[in-house]
């Protein structure tokens, strides 16, 4: 059998994946379960042909993953060669192996191989889960794993939560280990925020010029020792996100299409497109510029790091 899993979603993929090598009675670490890598330059598909016709070692059935198959993209293509001996064995697969082609990749749907496998594989596409369809996907994993949330426990919970099936996961291992119902303050002790979605708040609060914010925010990383230089770096990297974003949306570009040029997650774009809100490219330029400087700054030790980082907010966001 063919299988074709695809899509952004890193958490769902490898559950589909683990539930078809389980199908085939082995696991991921069996001699007859063989992984490829197809973004190598020392990747060949008449190696991975060879091991699909080639019989199982221990087990009725063999598994054979090609990890990113990037020739299914636009932007890379087997030989001709390969194509043909691709397309033949799709034609009659072995009938003890599943092959399967498997990674966050964006296939070219006008390729002749990628119509050829949607016609013989099983195909599946998990693609990152809309903000509402992750609530309830959070909704029913607490019900099913009995953990009790008051009303502003789950609500501080999903603030905290980005929008990731595999970080909540991770997360609900602790919860499910809790125990007792979990209030606000519970939660806040026991889930932490990742660092890349306070950095988001923080831009938000700079772009809305909610210095308040901004400075309870920054208060709030103080505290947990987050290093000021390491801060202008990450917010430095989305202000230059936020630039190119809006640059590709003044040119007409759509979403995805942002998504594809700029090689960065779609979450990301999202996120940079609610951002982008009331932010002209002047001031998104004079703010980088202002981060470059107080990093040069911190590095020559001409400011407190503390002190610099808290006038730069004030400034910007005033």
């Amino acid at each position: 059998m063919n299988y074709l899993i695809l899509g952004s979603e890193s958490y769902l993929l490898r559950k589909e994946l683990n539930k078809i090598i389980g199908q085939s009675g082995t696991d991921s670490t069996s001699m007859d379960t063989i992984f490829y890598d197809g973004q190598s330059p020392d990747f060949s598909i008449h190696t991975v042909l060879e091991d699909c016709n080639t019989p199982p070692f221990f087990n009725e059935r063999k598994t054979v993953i090609i990890n990113n198959p990037v020739f299914l993209s636009a932007q890379k293509s087997l030989s001709d060669t390969e194509m043909l001996s691709l397309e033949k064995y799709l034609k009659n697969s072995a009938y003890d192996a599943d092959l399967i082609f498997y990674g966050d990749v964006t296939v070219d749907k006008r390729k002749k191989i990628v119509k050829l496998l949607q016609g013989n594989a099983r195909c599946f596409q998990y693609d990152r889960l809309s903000l509402q369809d992750f609530k309830s996907y959070v909704s029913k994993a607490l019900n099913e794993n009995h953990v009790k949330l008051t009303l502003d426990g789950k609500e501080e919970l999903l603030s905290r939560l980005p929008n990731d099936l595999e970080n909540f996961h991770s997360e609900l291992e602790k919860m499910v280990l809790y125990g007792s119902e979990m209030n606000k303050n519970d939660v806040a002790h026991l889930i932490s925020r990742p660092l890349d979605e306070d950095v988001f708040h923080l831009v938000n609060d700079v772009v809305s010029r909610n210095i308040k914010g901004a400075l309870h925010l920054w208060n709030d990383l103080f505290v947990l020792n987050k290093d000021p230089i390491y801060l202008v770096a990450l917010l430095a990297s989305q202000f230059r996100l936020l630039y190119q974003v809006k640059t590709y949306l003044d040119m007409g570009l759509g979403e995805k299409e942002i998504q594809r040029e700029l090689k960065v997650h779609p979450f990301r774009v999202t996120k940079a497109i609610e951002s982008l809100r009331g932010l002209s490219k002047d001031r998104c330029l004079t703010i980088l510029n202002s981060l470059a400087e107080l990093d040069q700054s911190f590095k020559m030790g001409l400011v407190d790091k503390k002190i610099g980082f808290e006038l730069f907010l004030i400034r910007t966001a005033r």
